[in-house]
């Protein structure tokens, strides 16, 4: 009786250890008691595990391995240290689990396991060793380049200067085809005032037989009188237009030119006429 009234004391100071977080410094000498204890901080491991609280699962299962060590203790501390980064401690537990249980299933698999983490752990040393030597070995002091001599370039005075100044002039093409766009767009503005001049002409002739039908003579003289200079006016715009279309189609496609000048002038009696001269 007394006996277990000890294991529930023990096993109830334990549950409260364990939930500080703090493992017994003092190994009971009753072997019931250590399970209680080493089961108790296993499923306290467990726990913390699930949570997701690596640490104190690890501390847990180390805690519950120093009362019984059992190979299935050990196997998961192997597994946290592991996923933790503490290589050593995880080789070191995979190992006593072999030892705890020779004759496990997996033995095989563990133990290619073990050598894949003394790989990882050999080239995580030689990278903090190449790294320690880094910091050690003296860097070397570059000396300062001396500044290379200036050079002065010579200036020969026998070659000419391009004188810049001046852009270069385009060539005569570019500027004949131009001329021969300006001259042909010019025509058809005149070949379009002659239309509308005609069609002005058109209508004072129509309003000039009607209002003679109607016997108003007057009327009919003075719509007459209009639509002469209208009609004359076309006349000279469609002639003047075919002639700058036909000078500009010539400018285009035939012969090239130099200095072209083209101007509108006014007539006196109304109307322009088209100017042009160049070199040919």
């Amino acid at each position: 009786m007394i006996r277990r009234l000890a294991i529930a004391v023990t096993a109830f100071l334990a549950a409260s250890s364990a939930r500080a977080q703090d493992c017994p410094s003092e190994i009971p000498e009753d072997v019931a008691a250590r399970r209680s204890l080493a089961k108790l901080w296993f499923a306290e491991g467990e726990t913390r595990a699930r949570a997701g609280d690596d640490v104190g699962a690890l501390k847990a299962y180390q805690c519950s391995l120093t009362f019984v060590a059992h190979g299935f203790t050990a196997f998961n501390i192997g597994q946290i240290a592991e996923k933790t980064g503490d290589l050593e401690l995880a080789i070191s537990s995979f190992e006593q689990y072999l030892l705890l249980v020779p004759d496990a299933n997996d033995a095989v698999q563990v133990r290619e396991r073990i050598e894949q983490l003394r790989e990882r752990l050999e080239k995580v040393r030689e990278a903090e060793r190449a790294q320690a030597e880094a910091r050690t070995k003296p860097q070397p002091v570059r000396e300062p380049t001396p500044p290379k001599p200036r050079v002065v370039p010579r200036k020969v005075v026998s070659e000419p200067e391009e004188d810049l100044s001046e852009e270069p002039e385009g060539p005569p093409l570019t500027r004949r085809k131009l001329a021969g766009y300006i001259t042909t767009g010019s025509g058809g503005v005149l070949v379009l005032g002659g239309l509308l001049s005609n069609l002005l002409s058109r209508s004072q002739m129509s309003t000039c037989r009607s209002e003679y039908e109607k016997g108003n003579r007057p009327a009919a003289e003075s719509a007459c009188n209009n639509a002469k200079p209208l009609a004359y006016l076309s006349y000279g715009l469609f002639g003047v237009g075919a002639a700058a279309i036909v000078a500009g189609a010539y400018l285009i496609f035939v012969q090239p030119i130099e200095g072209v000048v083209i101007a509108a002038d006014p007539l006196p009696e109304g109307g322009l006429t088209l100017r042009w001269s160049g070199r040919f």
